[in-house]
């Protein structure tokens, strides 16, 4: 698979967890604990998917879209919010900052790979 992954949370266990599940699968993956890690990673990788915690958020969540859409040239076409909360106004709430997808931990192996399969 040639589908590079961004992954930024500040959980340890969650990203490791994430990331390893994700390498495991084929895909690239390259994983941050801060937003400024992920921002460079963005900048350098040119990843077609960012999954980004919102745990990480000192700003706005529409900050990081926009920070993250700059910093990669626009080449992120699926940026996934991921929280530790699922209420239907965090969901809007992410998804009128720009991100494509809000996902509640824990995420279901199955609705991941859905989602995706959306990046071809």
């Amino acid at each position: 698979m040639d589908t590079r992954i961004l992954i930024a949370d500040n959980d340890e266990k969650s990203l490791n967890g994430l990331g390893t599940l994700l390498t495991d699968l084929g895909y690239a993956v390259s994983m941050a604990r801060t937003l400024d890690e992920a921002f460079g990673l963005a900048a350098r990788g040119k990843p077609a998917v960012a999954i980004i915690a919102l745990s990480l958020a000192q700003d706005e969540p529409g900050a990081i879209v926009r920070r993250l859409r700059a910093v990669s040239g626009g080449h992120i076409p699926l940026l996934i919010a991921l929280a530790g909360w699922g209420e239907s106004r965090h969901r809007d709430e992410a998804l009128a900052a720009g991100f494509d997808v809000h996902l509640v931990r824990p995420v279901g192996l199955d609705q991941l790979m859905f989602i995706l399969s959306m990046t071809g």
